[in-house]
């Protein structure tokens, strides 16, 4: 689609918003839902092209926003969250034991018998810094017993996969933060196909259009496994993953209301223009799928609403 036809669509759909605000405030309730999927459909067109203007896309994301079926479930959490926390609502429970890694623009829980992280839990917001040039070599963690060595993916065919993202990690805490997303307990073996491409695109979702809408964003993501089969292992005893998760939360500044996305990404080449709302799962779905209790430190009665329905739209 070219720039001309993206902008004609944009004036479109901007000009025929009041007429369906109209007939959506007067249709009945089992009507709204249709309306709004229609409506989502015809902003998608254009939103979500990859060669849209940035200023379009932001501009149909606030329109997208006022839609319920995107807005989706927004619940008060019912406890103290603290602003400036890496990780929203405690950090993931694990059924397994779990090496805490603490680093300054991350956190991780390292399973040391798959010797890749189980979960990284990470903040981002409008970007603060340049990012840095981009650093030469992954490096071994010390802090653990593995101590996987980068050339452990050497002729692997699979990918270094970067869970707390470099760039991300670098415009919002630093240089020194974005130097330890090249530890290797930050990454889980990924195909090229799914790095370069879908989960890519959801890493830069989040950073240039979530926390342009709504300031501070957390992220919580990992690999998930087949259960009652062995993993495929490669160098040093890594074990790779089946699919990949993505827990995305904000918290609204003036109500304190949170809301949460939850993906299930299988572990195949997918391409960066996929529609990620395919994708979509609820939060206790991850968990039983990866071993985790998300959302420890909110009261129970706050993680059944945030956790028990997946969300039907990618914000």
């Amino acid at each position: 689609m070219n720039l001309r036809r993206l902008l004609g669509c944009g004036v479109f759909l901007l000009a025929a918003g009041a007429g369906i605000f109209t007939w959506h405030h007067f249709a009945p309730p089992e009507t709204r839902e249709k309306i709004e999927a229609v409506t989502l459909d015809a902003i998608d067109l254009a939103r979500e092209n990859r060669s849209a203007p940035r200023e379009l896309v932001f501009w149909l994301d606030i329109i997208a926003d006022k839609i319920p079926l995107t807005r989706g479930k927004v619940v008060e959490p019912g406890a103290a969250i603290e602003a400036d926390a890496m990780v929203l609502g405690g950090t993931p429970a694990a059924r397994e034991k779990l090496v805490f890694l603490e680093n300054k623009g991350y956190l991780a829980g390292y399973d040391e018998q798959r010797r890749n992280p189980a979960w990284v839990a990470y903040r981002v917001f409008p970007p603060k810094y340049k990012a840095a040039a981009r650093p030469e070599k992954f490096e071994p963690d010390p802090r653990t017993r593995a101590k996987v060595d980068a050339s452990a993916y050497t002729n692997s065919g699979y990918d270094r996969g970067h869970m707390a993202p470099n760039h991300a990690i670098a415009v919002c805490h630093g240089p020194e933060a974005q130097r330890e997303t090249f530890l290797m307990t930050n990454v889980a073996p990924q195909l090229h196909g799914l790095n370069g491409a879908l989960w890519k695109a959801l890493e830069e979702r989040v950073l240039d259009r979530y926390t342009r809408r709504y300031g501070d964003v957390w992220v919580v993501c990992g690999p998930v496994y087949e259960k009652g089969r062995e993993p495929r292992r490669i160098g040093e005893n890594v074990a790779v993953p089946d699919a990949f998760f993505l827990v995305i939360s904000e918290r609204d500044e003036q109500s304190g209301g949170l809301r949460t996305l939850a993906f299930l990404v299988p572990h195949r080449e997918l391409r960066a223009s996929e529609d990620p709302s395919k994708y979509l799962v609820s939060v206790r779905d991850i968990e039983a799928r990866a071993g985790l209790d998300f959302f420890p430190k909110l009261p129970r009665a706050a993680q059944d609403a945030l956790e028990t329905a997946a969300a039907k739209r990618a914000w």
